[in-house]
């Protein structure tokens, strides 16, 4: 007999809404915590009014342990009588227990169920109105609060708008506190209809508190109607530039945000700025522009940080503002504004004195009032500089960035800035150093570079940190330079320090290959200096493995792409070159018009995607007609055929990579499972059967944690071809006998717990019929044990049954790595020694595409050697970093930076030791992301004596 699977908390049951297939879900375990929440409720019942102590003990400990998923919905409903009736009879009692019962009560509101929820905020509503301590209905506001909050998509507007009034009448409290909280609550959910009748005004009253807390809460909560959706009106600047002179930090920064927000939503709203004598009109982001700069010279670290952030979302300033930034000089209506002293000596160095010809030229200086005069900048007035020039990293990172956003809005304002970004390069903090290339980079396409400016460029391209290195190999790869001087000083200095770093090779081949595509007339110029070539005799014939000359040949054959002519100054050994080149380098060197060079094109340009997805079409279609062949021995060869025609699309067309693998991946664990399904009716041998089953196993591992962009379709295919596999490895584990069956039955009875779930939450998804017998099935055993688990789903899985292909998406991405360092091909003559049983620290880097966020902690780098000992190496997550381009960086390719150790006992000679990238997705099962690299290692034994 079945037993009653006990309701969820956070299920709602609809009445004829059920889909045609049992909604099931699979549990495993007992619940062991099952009614605790009862339990202690009936402990409170038992302690004494006057016992607070013993009292409290229990609330608290009922908030540590509270599981609302073990607690059925009667029990809730209980749990909350209780919980007010004890709060009625503490009214006169403690204020801590009351305060710690509302505490309970708005941590009971995450079921999130309706029912329970209105009747919360009847009841604290309710119990609030007859209190008296204002620490009480400062939490109780906290509580409606969080209760709101946590349950905004299913509380009708009665109830929202019941909150609000009731927080609405508490702002005429004397406690702050209650204050606060009733501001934040007001924000939250008053209806927007009333925000336009004053509610705003109301709340921007308070900002005039005498408690601090209230009038950041005051401004805070504008800003909270504000990104609901109600209007802020340009009124609220004023009271917002005054809030930004307050005493307290945490006003300053709401009213700096306030001011920001106002900037943008009314960018050209006109207002008054200035003196009663001297009314100027401005436009209001240009003036709250110059109230952002001016927070640049807050005492507060966090305040000036924040400024500097600001600063780059205000895009539509104008450009006479934008530039004053860059200019520490005083202005007065954007006009240099001299002292009195220079006024002085002006008039003293040109000679002249009073003559009496000017009326009042001898009167004395004017009397300055003390209050007009600061001795810091006013406004914009230098406010970039004084953030590039700040003590703290943080507030030099955030203006660096915010000077490339408004460079980006304004190429008139990235020329100007040019020469700040690169005094960057000098800071002693690495990150501001790379902040500073990549945010140069980034708006490289608007500038030009001067040979003085290329100078401190290139002196940081020695720096020691890798990272800054490629950075500026990027850097210079988008930029342009403006003299064959400049030119011949880029190249000479990557060759210089290529020669110090040979490690940073790939990273000079492709900013070399940027910089002949972009600089083509000023390569021509200078072709023959770069090769060496003597116009009357024939020089030596150069190494084409040297990278320094490999670096000048790419620079040169990109440059010819674009500027054929070039191709008549090569000598013939360098057309020579070319052909081997073109061969080797395919991504390197371009296509020319050379005779007797291949003119084969990169696997890049082979596919047209257009192209690609009519085939894989066919293909899917052509797979689609041999499932209705009748025969297992003629349908699975047309099924292989299909399987190797998805895998060579996906080698050819790399945007189609990851949907034709993840196709051919499917299919290759279709055919695993019509293969295996014979052997349930018949005994066959052990080993291959095991090594078949391994396999389809890591199939279904590969589609589940190996490729990204799945549609729920596409999820639901790959669940049910899970749970086949699933069902049937367990049933050809209980007929081998020779190994326990206790795994396989957990991991089928997870994977049908996990697409029962799946099913519950997208219900317009339906299984196929097997799926739902399966999970019906399964269901219905009390005690899943292997032998009954077997016997119950065996008639199901001898059933032949096919799962559908699914539909081609192009969205799908596979995650695969590129092991540049150790190099994948084994050289002869570069072998590690170590002495035995010491250590050999080998640097390792690695380019992986499309790695999830998630995924870094599950990756591992496995050393094999040579007797088939396996070590695992967990990188640390600093080790990873995302790849940058010249558009920024890139959101889920990353690159893994680290250092391996190498270490074993005595061979006799050098032997390959393989070096794999490979994702752990459960205990013992490791899915390799790319070939091995293999070294040569070669422990040496120990030298005695001297």
């Amino acid at each position: 007999m079945a037993t009653k699977r006990p309701l969820s908390v956070t299920e709602t049951v609809e009445i004829g809404s059920q889909p045609p297939h049992k909604k099931i879900r699979i549990q495993t375990t007992k619940n062991a915590t099952s009614g605790k929440l009862q339990q202690a409720l009936n402990i409170l019942e038992t302690i004494s009014p006057q016992n607070s102590k013993e009292l409290l003990d229990v609330l608290v400990k009922i908030a540590d342990e509270l599981v609302l998923t073990d607690c059925q919905l009667p029990e809730i409903h209980e749990a909350v009588h209780k919980l007010i009736e004890l709060f009625r009879q503490e009214r006169d009692g403690d204020t801590t227990i009351r305060v710690m019962i509302l505490g309970l009560l708005a941590d009971l509101s995450e079921v999130r169920i309706s029912e329970v929820v209105n009747t919360l905020i009847d009841e604290i509503i309710g119990v609030l109105k007859y209190e008296k301590s204002q620490k009480v209905i400062a939490q109780g506001l906290s509580s409606l609060h969080k209760i709101g909050l946590n349950n905004l998509k299913i509380l009708p507007t009665m109830h929202l708008t019941k909150i609000a009034h009731f927080a609405q009448q508490q702002l005429s409290s004397e406690s702050h506190h209650t204050q606060k909280n009733a501001l934040m609550v007001l924000a939250s959910f008053v209806a927007l209809s009333d925000a336009k009748k004053g509610v705003i005004d109301t709340i921007g009253h308070y900002a005039d508190s005498q408690d601090s807390g209230v009038r950041a809460q005051s401004l805070r909560s504008i800003l909270c109607l504000g990104e609901r959706g109600a209007v802020l009106s340009p009124s609220l600047y004023q009271r917002a530039v005054d809030a930004m002179q307050d005493d307290y930090e945490c006003v300053r920064q709401q009213a700096l945000q306030l001011v920001l927000q106002l900037g943008i939503t009314h960018p050209e709203h006109m207002i008054v700025c200035g003196t009663a004598e001297d009314d100027e009109e401005m436009r209001l982001i240009d003036a709250a522009f110059s109230k952002v700069c001016g927070a640049l010279c807050d005492l507060s670290i966090q305040i000036r940080v924040q400024a500097a952030q600001h600063l780059g979302e205000m895009t539509m300033v104008g450009s006479e503002f934008l530039h004053q930034t860059l200019d520490k000089k005083l202005m007065s209506n954007l006009r240099r504004k001299k002292t009195a002293h220079e006024r002085g000596a002006q008039l003293v160095a040109s000679g002249e004195w009073s003559s009496g010809k000017r009326w009042a030229d001898d009167a004395p200086q004017e009397h300055l009032d003390a209050k007009t005069i600061s001795l810091i900048a006013s406004g914009a007035c230098g406010a970039l500089v004084h953030g590039l020039e700040d003590e703290f990293m943080e507030v030099r990172i955030a203006t660096v960035d915010s000077m490339c956003k408004l460079a980006l809005k304004h190429p008139d304002f990235a020329v100007t800035c040019l020469d700040f970004l690169v005094d960057m390069f000098n800071d002693e903090i690495e990150e501001v150093r790379l902040k500073a290339i990549y945010s140069l980079t980034a708006i490289a396409r608007h500038i030009v570079l001067r040979e003085d400016q290329l100078e401190i460029m290139l002196s940081s391209l020695e720096d020691f940190s890798v990272e800054v290195r490629e950075g500026l190999h990027l850097m210079l790869g988008a930029c342009r330079v403006s003299t064959q001087a400049c030119l011949l000083m880029v190249v000479q200095k990557l060759l210089d320090v290529l020669a110090k770093y040979p490690q940073d090779k790939l990273s000079a081949f492709g900013c070399m290959r940027k910089v002949g595509q972009k600089h083509p007339h000023l390569c021509m110029a200078v072709t023959s200096h770069l090769l060496q070539d003597h116009p009357f005799f024939d020089s030596a014939e150069r190494d084409v493995e040297d990278p320094s000359y490999l670096c000048i040949l790419i620079l040169l054959f990109n440059a010819a792409a674009s500027l054929v002519p070039i191709i008549s100054l090569f000598p013939d050994v360098t057309l020579k070159h070319y052909a081997y080149l073109r061969d080797a380098m395919p991504s390197l060197v371009p296509p020319l018009p050379i005779e007797g060079a291949s003119t084969k094109k990169p696997i890049d340009d082979l596919g047209s995607t257009n192209n690609s997805r009519e085939y894989l079409e066919t293909v899917l279609a052509h797979i689609n007609d041999i499932f209705t062949i009748p025969t297992q021995e003629r349908r699975v060869p047309l099924l292989k055929t299909a399987q190797d025609n998805l895998k060579r699309l996906g080698e050819i067309d790399p945007e189609m990579l990851g949907t034709a693998n993840f196709l051919e991946t499917f299919l290759a664990a279709q055919i695993q499972i019509e293969q295996l399904q014979s052997c349930t009716t018949s005994q066959h041998s052990r080993a291959p059967l095991k090594e078949s089953l391994a396999q389809l196993v890591r199939n279904c591992l590969k589609l589940q944690h190996i490729f990204s962009g799945l549609t729920y379709g596409d999820m639901l295919l790959v669940k049910q071809i899970c749970l086949r596999a699933s069902a049937l490895h367990l049933v050809l584990v209980v007929r081998d006998r020779s190994q326990s069956a206790l795994g396989p039955c957990q991991m089928l009875l997870q994977t049908a717990s996990d697409i029962s779930n799946f099913l519950d939450e997208k219900q317009e998804f339906q299984p196929d019929a097997l799926t739902t017998d399966l999970l019906n099935q399964l269901a219905s055993i009390v005690d899943p044990k292997p032998g009954k688990v077997f016997r119950e789903i065996l008639p199901l899985v001898q059933k032949p049954s096919i799962v559908q292909m699914p539909p081609p998406n192009v969205s799908i991405k596979m995650c695969e790595a590129n092991i540049l360092e150790p190099c994948p091909q084994m050289s002869q003559d570069n072998v590690i020694k170590v002495t035995a049983g010491l250590i050999a620290a080998l640097p390792f880097v690695a380019e992986i595409d499309n790695l999830q966020e998630s995924q870094k902690n599950d990756m591992r780098i496995k050393i094999k050697y040579p007797d088939q000992h396996l070590h695992t190496v967990v990188p640390k997550l600093s080790d990873f970093k995302k790849i940058m381009t010249e558009q920024g960086a890139h959101e889920t390719n990353v690159k893994l930076r680290t250092t391996i150790l190498l270490s074993h006992s005595v061979w006799t000679e050098a032997s390959s030791v393989e070096i794999m990238l490979c994702l752990s997705v459960r205990p013992g099962t490791d899915l390799e992301l790319c070939k091995p690299a293999k070294i040569l290692f070669a422990p040496k034994p120990v030298r005695r004596g001297i």
